[in-house]
């Protein structure tokens, strides 16, 4: 059995097949190339979530704001505080 001193030369250098076996320099993982749109995909998707949850937010703050609650209202166990 032959040792590995070098991981890149031995993934892109054919070695005797009949010993050895044959590397072909190919992806060490699956989806190589794809980082980018990945990333893409998750900013846009971060930026989303963002978006929906201070609207979501916004919403529910402007709806107890017209109710005007006072600053001790929550002590007389107002529902839907």
């Amino acid at each position: 059995m032959a040792t590995i001193t070098d991981w890149i030369t031995h993934i892109t250098t054919d070695t005797d097949g009949a010993t050895e076996g044959i590397q072909v320099g190919s992806a060490i993982y699956p989806g190589v190339g794809t980082e980018l749109y990945l990333v893409i995909a998750l900013v846009v998707i971060w930026l989303g979530w963002h978006v929906l949850q201070d609207s979501s937010e916004t919403e529910s703050l402007k709806k107890l704001a017209k109710k005007k609650h006072g600053a001790n209202d929550h002590k007389s166990n107002i529902a839907d505080w």
